[in-house]
């Protein structure tokens, strides 16, 4: 059990760490106007102390990403020696790891925008203005691939739970395995649900204009909304893959061996990285269409941003592109829904990282 354990964390580390190590670094690379999430010009790009700040934030973010990475490495090796301590240790360090990633993305955007200010460099004329792209609008809901290849997923998944429940009513024993393939049959369909709403969700959001020409922004917008697409369809297939193979396994030799769970564990490793994968490529050939872009829109809406999250009592959307990792989305925090949203993850996250370790400590 323990290198079981070991081997499980330790990949879901180096997978977590590098997703984010990967995805703001891009903050730090001057590309659409923006760099650390304030608007500047290129010109003030190298001013000395915006060249300072940037490459002082770089720093800190390489050795913060890097040192966490070595140390949840070195946490996972509690796992020959204790499961329970394994299990606290780890929680406590990725509790602190969240926390600290949120500050050094914070503050450096609030430096920044502070050195603005003290520059002069913000312009009222584009703040207030807005640009539409009406050719953009009209390919709405036709960038992404379609969201109902999750069905046929969802129904394997159905059968294979049906089947199992089917063939398990006629041995002995089964009523003591029921829960647990109960709840292993809910989480793979609960992955399933979860990413064909959000497929469903990407396809019909609004597209982001970077440009003033349409060429640009349709190419960038159908880049953006491929990639979640392939991102949610991969990690999907995957899930699929390592329910249907429990399933079989239980069916065709009447329990589970150990190594059925590292397979399991290793297909649902795989969908972590069917779900990773699309993003490399994305990044570098957003950045490449928008650096290319001659007519990009100038809009300086820093203000909204300048605590390190966005809030605009004037725009009623609740999810925007976020501004420090703009392959992903945000929360809106002017408008109520998305403060109540937020405290709910919240307190689920942290009271189920409690509960788990309340259990731990129980246990020891």
């Amino acid at each position: 059990m323990g290198i079981f354990l070991f081997i499980s964390f330790l990949f879901a580390d180096l997978i977590t760490c590098g997703a984010c190590k990967m995805a703001i670094r891009q903050i730090f690379i001057y590309q659409n106007g923006i760099l650390m999430g304030v608007h500047i010009t290129k010109e003030q790009t190298e001013h000395p102390r915006v060249k300072a700040l940037c490459e002082k934030s770089r720093r800190y973010w390489n050795i913060y990403q890097n040192s966490n990475l070595a140390a949840g490495s070195l946490v996972c090796l509690l796992a020959f020696f204790s499961m329970e301590w394994m299990m606290l240790v780890w929680i406590v360090w990725f509790l602190l790891y969240l926390a600290g990633m949120q500050v050094l993305m914070v503050l450096p955007l609030r430096r920044m925008y502070r050195l603005k200010e003290e520059q002069g460099w913000i312009h009222e004329k584009s703040r207030r203005t807005v640009y539409i792209d009406t050719e953009l609008s009209t390919q709405a809901g036709r960038l992404a691939p379609k969201a109902h290849w999750h069905l046929p997923l969802l129904a394997l998944e159905l059968g294979a739970a049906a089947a199992l429940f089917v063939h398990g009513a006629a041995q002995s024993g089964w009523s003591g395995e029921r829960a647990e393939w109960l709840a292993l049959g809910s989480a793979a369909m609960g992955v399933t649900v979860l990413t064909w709403v959000m497929h469903l969700y990407l396809a019909e959001k609004r597209n982001v204009v970077y440009s003033q020409s349409s060429q640009i922004n349709i190419a960038v917008n159908r880049l953006v909304k491929r990639a979640w697409a392939t991102a949610f369809l991969g990690a999907d297939c995957w899930n699929c893959a390592a329910w249907l193979y429990l399933v079989l396994r239980r069916v065709q030799a009447g329990g589970l061996v150990q190594g059925d769970w590292f397979v399991y564990v290793g297909l649902q490793l795989a969908a972590a990285v069917a779900a990773l994968l699309p993003w490399g490529n994305l990044i570098r050939k957003k950045r490449e269409l928008l650096t290319a872009d001659e007519q990009p829109v100038e809009v300086d809406d820093d203000i909204y941003w300048k605590n390190g999250w966005y809030e605009n009592p004037g725009d009623p959307h609740l999810l925007v592109p976020n501004r420090l990792c703009d392959t992903n989305y945000t929360f809106n925090m002017a408008r109520p829904a998305a403060r109540w949203i937020n405290l709910g993850v919240t307190l689920v996250l942290v009271g189920s990282l409690g509960w788990a370790a309340w259990m731990m400590i129980e246990r020891l």
